[in-house]
């Protein structure tokens, strides 16, 4: 099933985004091409960007994620020895605790 959604055609997401009526056509497909141009004014001096300090936060954070492992590698070797031996237990009382625990946050 398709929504049609009205007035947001390629004449409403800027003006990079503009058809070329006259040679923007397919015309073997009969279907529109976007304007590529992607020339921009020079910038100015004054130009600047600041992030605030929750998105450096979480800019450091993202990058302290990509250098970390996302498993503990020893910790599941160790279970798979446990369940290879038929040792591994599981404790319902303690993943209980834990689920009700998440619940409350």
């Amino acid at each position: 099933m398709a929504n049609e959604i009205n007035g947001l055609g390629p004449r409403n997401l800027g003006p990079n985004a503009s058809v070329d009526a006259s040679r923007g056509r397919n015309e073997a497909k009969g279907e529109l091409r976007r304007n590529t141009d992607t020339s921009t004014a020079p910038p100015r001096e004054d130009d600047a960007v600041t992030l605030s300090s929750g998105a450096a936060e979480l800019r450091e954070l993202g990058r302290s994620l990509a250098e970390s492992a996302p498993f503990d590698q020893a910790k599941v070797d160790r279970i798979k020895t446990l369940i290879g031996q038929g040792e591994y237990r599981v404790d319902a009382d303690r993943i209980a605790e834990r689920l009700r625990q998440f619940e409350t946050l």
